[in-house]
């Protein structure tokens, strides 16, 4: 292979394996955000159907100034807009659909890892 071409394709590559990690990264962060939001509406459908306990009083006794369970929840889930399960199964069908979106980039950037790496074999 050409000195130049080898310079060219390793170039085109890299460039490529830059955007497919930059995109993987946007997709993992929307999914960490999704995993959050999913434990936070399964916590507050948990706390809607059992109270406070027991815990939850000496917690707030013994951390005065921490902000109690309907602070939170009030500043997380504000307007009075209740989640539902519908919600969950919704941040469940788009947590599905990144999932498989995540594993096709992956594959793509292990393809054009190694076409890289034997483009610089070839180079040298």
């Amino acid at each position: 292979m050409a000195t130049a071409q080898a310079t060219t394709l390793i170039a085109d590559l890299r460039h490529r394996r830059r955007e497919l990690r930059r995109e993987l990264a946007r997709v993992r962060w929307w999914r960490r955000l999704l995993r959050a939001r999913r434990e936070l509406v399964v916590g507050h459908l948990a706390a809607a159907t059992s109270g406070e306990s027991d815990l939850d009083t000496t917690w707030e006794a013994l951390a005065a100034d921490a902000p109690t369970e309907r602070e939170l929840s009030a500043v997380i889930w504000p307007e009075e807009t209740l989640p539902t399960v519908g919600r969950l199964e919704a941040i469940d069908a788009i947590d599905s659909r990144l999932d498989s979106y995540e594993r096709r980039l992956s594959a793509n950037l292990e393809v054009v890892t190694v076409r890289m790496v034997d483009a610089m074999g070839a180079a040298r």
